[in-house]
């Protein structure tokens, strides 16, 4: 909040600020809510400010019900692509042209970041494309990921690296773009009216989000111009836990694309606009990487003497067998969008 306060525009209250405030425990909630309250107090009047946390979702809720509307499928915060819907609605209830969006866990170092964030905003890209979308790049310190046991089968921070350094190098400014990152994100109205995160997707919803667009009419801009510094807070997460995540989401991604194929009520992208990242796992020998990756993963911990972890990679190589396709996947997809659409024309 006092990096927000370093920017003069949003001490003039020339740009709204709405924080969305969720716990990660049901059972904490209100706690959380108070507490955020009690924060937040003292920068309420240096800024346009309001939380959007548990009693707005149910006064909204109410709202909408009121004009007969129930399904709340595609906002209920349960997972982080239902999270990231309440923050587009937040943006939304502003009758702002645009939405900025940002995480908690970061910084604006560039004195000038809002203003590049309306930057090329509905203008028409050098490809002949509305800018409708955008997206921007993270500066942190990144490890030197060349463990033996992921370059062959899960080279995943490789290829997402290379994306973003080629989306960085090469011109023009605003290129058509199929990756982005959920804390720098800048969206138009029109997006966020007609397209919602995918509440089926926990992880990897960012650029699952940009995915939907696209499937929608809707293409994204990565602009280089666009960075914030990311410190994200050290996490405990076993290795074996973040793959199982990852394979639930590569799964879903390659279903979810190869559904797409096949629908004729959506737009349709080239497989090669997903390359490298997150294209490489989104092939037809994603189960053998699956598998190979694992059984990798489980010899390094075989070689540490954790038995608990060497199990649950197991596990993990036992996903591709028993993962249950969804024939309706597009279908889903659109049913949740119609859902989505009910709920932003009546706020």
């Amino acid at each position: 909040m006092d990096n927000l306060l370093e920017f003069e525009e949003i001490k003039r209250g020339e740009i709204p600020i709405r924080i969305i405030g969720i716990a990660n425990r049901k059972d904490l909630r209100d706690k959380v809510e108070d507490l955020l309250e009690s924060y937040l107090k003292e920068y309420s009047n240096k800024m346009e400010l309001k939380l959007c946390s548990y009693s707005w979702l149910n006064n909204l809720k109410k709202k909408l019900g009121e004009r007969e509307i129930d399904n709340f499928f595609p906002i209920e915060p349960d997972s982080y692509s239902q999270i990231r819907n309440l923050c587009l609605l937040a943006a939304l209830e502003t009758k702002s042209d645009i939405g900025i969006f940002l995480d908690d866990d970061e910084l604006l170092t560039d004195k000038d970041y809002f203003n590049k964030s309306e930057e090329g905003m509905y203008s028409l890209a050098e490809d002949n494309g509305t800018i409708l979308g955008k997206a921007g790049y993270y500066k942190q310190d990144r490890q030197n990921y060349s463990r033996f046991w992921e370059l062959k089968w899960w080279p995943k921070d490789v290829s997402f690296n290379e994306t973003f350094e080629r989306l960085i190098r090469e011109k023009p400014r605003f290129k058509a773009t199929m990756v982005a990152l959920g804390g720098n994100m800048v969206i138009s109205k029109d997006v966020m009216k007609s397209v919602c995160f995918d509440p089926y997707v926990n992880r990897g919803e960012d650029m699952d989000y940009v995915f939907n667009a696209r499937m929608l009419g809707y293409r994204f801009y990565f602009d280089p111009e666009l960075f914030i510094e990311h410190y994200p807070p050290e996490k405990k997460t076993p290795d074996w836990k973040k793959a199982r995540e990852d394979i639930y989401r590569f799964l879903y991604l390659r279903e979810k694309y190869r559904g797409h194929l096949q629908s004729e009520k959506v737009q349709k992208i080239a497989f090669e606009e997903f390359l490298p990242y997150p294209g490489i796992f989104m092939q037809d020998d994603l189960e053998d990487r699956i598998i190979e990756h694992s059984r990798m993963m489980a010899m390094r911990y075989l070689s540490e003497n954790d038995k608990e972890a060497f199990s649950a990679c197991m596990e993990n190589a036992k996903i591709p067998f028993l993962y249950k396709k969804n024939a309706d996947i597009i279908n889903d997809f659109l049913k949740t969008t119609n859902s989505w659409r009910e709920i932003t024309q009546n706020i």
